[in-house]
């Protein structure tokens, strides 16, 4: 087949199916809205080619070149695509599903709007690439290499990203939902207004990383480093965080509402407004920490070390402080009046009937 008979066929909306193409060598031209259909185009260089709005259906794509081609909103489904080399200046809208990515090299590319989902992504390429408004649902990653990726407003659902590549890499408005991160090391990187809920998180390094408004709900993180981390008004709700190393960090604001903090080491760390209701901080410390304005109301701060600390209205209503080690308490608020009658008053309202009763 003729590179003219290929596009005129494909102009005529032809589906392409069930055709070896390995021989094809192809002109520059508009190949755009091409439908290939379990087609073999094993190394076939599509190198500079217009393919926007091209689907590729169950198609072997092993080992081709797609350099500077043009892909805004092809659709992958089903293919095999490893060892191929597809960089370009940018790709749009572009899907991936249920296919095979092992190998591939992408580097350098900017992705905008992509979605990959349940794909195999082992040993995949993405150095130095920019994603922005993608999205990958249940990928197989392996070693993946995203060094030095600049990812916005990215989602990962449930992947194991315990091995992939991410150094220098920065997040800004990442989301990860229930995915593996554990042993990463992300110290001193940028992961700003990210959502890493309930994600495995042991074992990570976030030593000096800037983690402001980042949301760790639900996350498990024994262990963690997050000595000297900016994390100004992050969330750690519901978070396990025992064992963790949390030195000299700045947590200005940030909430840690039901946390396990037990045998933490806050030590020299900033917790300024910081919101500690109900949190278990058996044996943690909080050495010479900030806690101008703190809540620890609720808390059990049970054989806690808070010699040296900084307190200034410091609340501790109804906190558990069995064997609690204390240097200078002044600042100290033991009990909250306004709260304590108010909790008074509740226990004397009389409980509203139940609709229908």
């Amino acid at each position: 087949m003729t590179p003219e008979l290929l596009r005129a066929r494909i102009k005529g909306g032809e589906p392409l199916m069930d055709m070896d193409l390995r021989d094809l060598i192809l002109t520059p031209g508009d190949y755009a809205g091409a439908i290939f259909m379990r087609c073999d185009l094993r190394g076939v260089n599509l190198a500079g080619l217009d393919l926007r709005d091209s689907q590729f259906i169950r198609c072997q794509l092993q080992d081709t070149l797609w350099d500077g081609a043009q892909l805004d909103q092809c659709a992958f489904h089903g293919c095999d695509a490893s060892g191929a080399t597809m960089r370009t200046a940018r790709i749009e809208e572009m899907t991936w599903s249920e296919s095979v990515a092992t190998g591939m090299d992408m580097s350098g590319t900017q992705w905008v709007s992509v979605n990959v989902i349940k794909t195999d992504m082992t040993g995949v390429c993405l150095a130095d690439t920019s994603l922005k408004q993608s999205s990958f649902t249940e990928c197989i990653w392996g070693k993946a290499d995203m060094s030095r990726t600049r990812q916005e407003q990215v989602l990962y659902l449930y992947g194991d990203l315990t091995q992939v590549m991410l150094e220098d890499a920065y997040w800004d408005g990442v989301v990860c939902v229930e995915s593996d991160l554990s042993g990463q090391d992300l110290g001193g990187q940028t992961l700003q207004r990210c959502q890493l809920t309930e994600c495995h998180l042991e074992g990570c390094n976030f030593q000096n990383a800037l983690l402001e408004q980042t949301n760790f709900k639900g996350a498990h993180m024994r262990g963690v480093q997050l000595s000297h981390a900016r994390a100004s008004r992050a969330m750690f709700v519901h978070a396990d965080l025992q064992d963790a190393y949390c030195q000299g960090g700045q947590y200005m604001q940030s909430l840690w509402a039901d946390a396990r903090l037990d045998q933490a080491d806050f030590s020299g760390a900033d917790l300024t407004q910081a919101i500690l209701h109900r949190t278990r901080c058996d044996g943690t410390s909080f050495a010479n920490a900030e806690l101008e304005y703190a809540d620890f109301s609720y808390a059990d701060v049970s054989r806690a070390d808070f010699r040296g600390s900084r307190f200034m209205r410091t609340q501790f209503h109804r906190a558990l402080i069995a064997d609690t080690h204390w240097g200078n308490r002044a600042g100290v608020l033991e009990k909250d009046p306004l709260l304590f009658d108010a909790e008074q008053w509740s226990a004397k309202r009389p409980t509203a009937p139940r609709a229908g009763w």
